[in-house]
């Protein structure tokens, strides 16, 4: 069993025919995957418990990053114009394993939101909206 070091994982962006790693990013927060389920409880269940049913769907949640970030960099302005031309973004994680592993996922919905303190670099917090899941190896 492997444990993977962060370093050497990248986010790409679907820019232009080509997958284009997004720059100076400082972490990437995974989306939290979760099967969703129905309340399956009748008034004839003498159980406490209230029982539960999978639907046979999975939400894929949000994918988060943190980056420095620079206004005038062709990379973070792609990532703006989702903000101000919201379409469907393919984009891929690809982990620091030697395969590489990779998630290729399309993302419906983008935000973006910054920070600039007194004691640190310029930076961006974003969240990309999964549309569906990811395609996992």
């Amino acid at each position: 069993m492997a444990q993977l070091k962060t370093k050497g994982s990248i986010l790409e962006q679907y820019i232009a025919t080509v997958y284009t790693a997004v720059a100076q990013i400082i972490s990437i927060d995974l989306p939290k995957f979760a099967s969703e389920t129905y309340e399956a409880d009748t008034i004839d269940n003498a159980n406490a418990g209230i029982p539960h049913k999978p639907t046979g769907r999975t939400e894929g949640d949000s994918l988060g990053f943190e980056l420095f970030f620079d206004p005038a960099l062709a990379g973070h302005k792609s990532l703006i114009s989702l903000l101000t031309s919201p379409a469907i973004q393919l984009w891929k994680v690809k982990f620091s394993d030697s395969g590489p592993t990779t998630w290729p996922f399309a993302g419906a919905g983008f935000s973006l939101g910054g920070k600039m303190d007194l004691k640190d670099g310029v930076k961006a917090q974003c969240s990309i909206k999964l549309d569906g899941l990811p395609s996992f190896p």
